[in-house]
């Protein structure tokens, strides 16, 4: 007689299917993914003083007279600056014309000995500048020389020229100066290069007025602006003989009169 065995086989089947169920409810859970952590921003660049300004204008200047072109982007576009130009170090200045605009800061005194007037007027450079023809987009360009661009210091020089030690030659031409941009189309509030700045140093009681011992020191802060070739800074070469000339394009939101001992601010504006 024959026998069929199958609910062992059935058995045994269910124990082996309940043996993988329980291994694997006994399976370690995978790792979880570990959370992205954001890159950390990149710090700010700083702020661009007298003497990077003008390395960078003696680094164009170089390139221009080279006849070469640095390709790729500007870095100095949008880089914040605040440039202090020493004027005044060796006495008061001529002012000459009220209404002429040259671009130049200077300090006069009265006879009276009781005020000391400071001033700046910017040149118009609409139709163009040492370093070129005026460039399209823009409604106004009012400049500032840079005066003693060989000089990275922002103050007075420590020496003095005498009288009879000055020698009798004619001034250097200049060769770097910032350029205050608008471009077509923004607002008319404000617009430096339609203005001059003053300060008026009066004497305290009787006393005549103290001259300056360090001079005094204009501010321009702001940021700098690219040209219509997208670079900060043109140059041109008018002869070989000669430095190129180099204009530096900025939008100007803060000038100051600083007094050229002890830095403090004697007037500012803000042209927005």
């Amino acid at each position: 007689m024959a026998f069929e065995i199958k609910a062992p086989l059935r058995t045994a089947a269910g124990l082996f299917s309940a043996g993988v169920l329980v291994a694997g409810c006994d399976r370690p859970a995978e790792p979880a993914a570990a959370p992205e952590v954001p890159a950390a921003p990149a710090p700010p660049s700083p702020t661009l003083d007298r003497g990077s300004i003008l390395a960078a204008i003696e680094s164009a200047a170089s390139e221009a007279a080279a006849g070469v072109a640095r390709p790729g982007p500007d870095p100095l576009v949008g880089r914040t600056f605040s440039l202090r130009l020493a004027f005044g170090c060796f006495g008061p200045q001529a002012t000459g014309e009220p209404a002429a605009r040259d671009g130049t800061p200077r300090w006069s005194a009265p006879d009276d000995g009781r005020t000391i007037r400071l001033t700046l007027s910017p040149a118009d450079w609409s139709a163009g500048d040492a370093s070129g023809p005026a460039p399209e987009g823009f409604d106004t360009l009012s400049g500032v020389w840079i005066n003693q661009p060989w000089m990275r210091s922002e103050g007075c020089p420590a020496w003095s020229v005498g009288e009879a030690d000055a020698p009798e030659t004619p001034p250097p031409a200049r060769v770097a100066a910032l350029v205050m941009v608008r471009p077509s189309g923004a607002s008319r509030v404000g617009r430096s290069g339609d203005q001059s700045f003053s300060h008026v140093v009066r004497s305290q009681g009787e006393a005549p007025v103290a001259r300056p011992a360090q001079g005094y020191r204009l501010v321009l802060e702001g940021r700098l602006a690219g040209w219509a070739d997208g670079r900060v800074i043109r140059c041109r070469v008018v002869t070989p003989e000669r430095p190129p000339a180099c204009a530096v394009g900025a939008t100007v939101d803060r000038i100051a009169f600083e007094d050229g001992t002890t830095g403090a601010v004697l007037s500012e504006w803000r042209p927005g």
